[in-house]
């Protein structure tokens, strides 16, 4: 979160690499998007060749001696206009090349205004996130939730399919939004009905399927 946030706000472009990809796509991607600089943290740095320049979030995130004259209240100033790139994501490849899919700030903000309007989430929600970084709907469920006020919350690795653990979850934190695909909200509700455990979706008051 803190990556992509940073990346935008210096007027950057993000582009998610899952971390399951072979090495030689992860490179392809790479050099497809030319890339100067590739974020990775003490799990993912030996996916990537010796001859790509990378920082380790983790370094960054260890510096104890911050300039204590930074402005919080004005993080960046850095201004981006809505014809930029936001971000890229590639298609799955299933009938070829992966393609690159270019994502401008106005469509990205227009598509989440649209959300808000018609209140399929907002700034009193809290919203869970479930998709993986190689789907687009990622974005969505992060810098939407934050960009609208509401309170997001993050899983553990694999939290997403480990379906009592995600049952928890959504009763601890009260979870009021989720959008997913269409195969994970079927067994994810039908496991809970099986358990009788209802309570656990008894704040969610909307949620969004969609893809596959």
């Amino acid at each position: 979160v803190i990556g992509i946030m940073g990346i935008e706000m210096a007027g950057g472009v993000y582009c998610p690499l899952s971390p399951r990809d072979p090495q030689h796509r992860l490179y392809a991607l790479t050099q497809q998007t030319q890339s100067r600089l590739v974020l990775l943290h003490h799990l993912t740095k030996v996916k990537f060749y010796l001859n790509i320049v990378v920082l380790d979030i983790d370094s960054i995130l260890n510096i104890s001696n911050m300039d204590n004259k930074v402005n919080n209240n004005c993080f960046s100033s850095v201004k981006v206009k809505g014809k930029e790139i936001a971000y890229i994501i590639f298609t799955s490849g299933s009938t070829g090349t992966p393609k690159a899919v270019q994502v401008r700030h106005k469509n990205f903000i227009d598509c989440i205004h649209s959300f808000i309007y018609i209140n399929l989430f907002n700034k009193n929600d809290t919203v869970i996130q479930i998709a993986r970084c190689s789907f687009d709907i990622h974005v969505q469920e992060i810098l939407g939730t934050l960009l609208a006020g509401g309170t997001l919350v993050m899983l553990h690795q694999g939290g997403n399919i480990d379906f009592d653990y995600l049952a928890k979850v959504f009763e601890n934190k009260q979870i009021t939004y989720i959008t997913a695909v269409p195969s994970i909200l079927h067994i994810f509700f039908t496991s809970i009905q099986q358990n009788k455990n209802m309570k656990a979706v008894k704040y969610l008051r909307s949620l969004c399927g969609g893809g596959e």
